[in-house]
């Protein structure tokens, strides 16, 4: 039974109760497709704990000793810490990146509206210029003194 996968264990317990997929899920409180999952030593997409819990749970229902479970459970902890390592790796990545095109949007649309406010402020300031070549200059009055 060592060679064994868990999965293999709780499908083999399970059958020789005479019960089904549906009938643990029913039981467990869960969807079949988890106790699928479980089955199958893949993990369900839900956190540790759960995972933990469903297959304590299936565990006790199909008879199954914690000294069978116990080290795939530590097992599973393990991974699950890896695979949690990465995955906030990746996320902080992923979030970066999503965040730079944002950043840059508001800073192009911050200097666009700079851009526009500074033309109007100085097409306003031309307005008030006398353009100065269209006068001619008086001629200078010469004087005598006497």
């Amino acid at each position: 039974m060592d060679n064994i996968s868990l999965g293999g264990m709780l499908v083999d317990l399970r059958e020789q109760m005479g019960l089904t997929q549906d009938d643990i899920a029913n039981k467990i409180h869960v969807r079949k497709t988890v106790i699928s999952d479980i089955e199958n030593d893949q993990l369900p997409h839900v956190p540790l704990v759960f995972i933990k819990g469903y297959i304590r749970s299936y565990a006790e229902i199909v008879g199954l000793s914690v000294d069978h479970y116990q080290p795939y459970l530590n097992e599973l902890a393990k991974q699950s810490k890896s695979h949690q390592n990465i995955t906030q790796i990746q996320t902080f990545n992923t979030k970066r990146r999503r965040k730079t095109p944002f950043i840059l949007l508001g800073i192009f649309i911050i200097l666009c509206v700079i851009g526009i406010i500074l033309y109007y402020v100085n097409k306003e300031d031309k307005n008030n210029f006398i353009e100065v070549s269209h006068y001619i200059s008086p001629a200078p009055i010469t004087r005598v003194n006497s």
